[in-house]
């Protein structure tokens, strides 16, 4: 899938957590899911921080409301959907700018969802 990043906040980190959310939402809900991504900032907003931002009321460990809730948010309720009908998400890291086909292949999607116009 190749899609233009909507909204006005264009950055890297706001692609790469909506990739992992499109893909989620894409996914049957009671299949197993593993999403293999280069990055760990993605990684770690789902599976890491985000208890201890949900803890403290979504504010992050300088103090500041933390960027991309909106989307972390998203994905952890569609997670937790998945996981009531039985499909697991899990993450794998893989290196990025690296040989793997597979990281190769969503670079070149993202650079034509990037090249896209803005479907409003």
């Amino acid at each position: 899938m190749s899609e233009r990043l909507g909204g006005p906040r264009q950055t890297n980190q706001r692609a790469e957590l909506t990739a992992v959310l499109r893909a989620i939402q894409v996914a049957p809900l009671h299949q197993e899911v593993k999403i293999y991504t280069d990055s760990m900032y993605s990684i770690n907003c789902v599976t890491n921080w985000s208890k201890n931002w949900q803890r403290r009321g979504w504010i992050n460990a300088a103090g500041n409301p933390v960027e991309n809730r909106d989307l972390v948010e998203a994905i952890l309720d569609r997670m937790q959907e998945r996981s009531k009908q039985g499909g697991k998400t899990s993450f794998q890291w893989v290196k990025g700018h690296s040989s793997d086909p597979g990281n190769i292949a969503a670079d070149l999607l993202a650079v034509a969802g990037a090249r896209k116009t803005l479907s409003i």
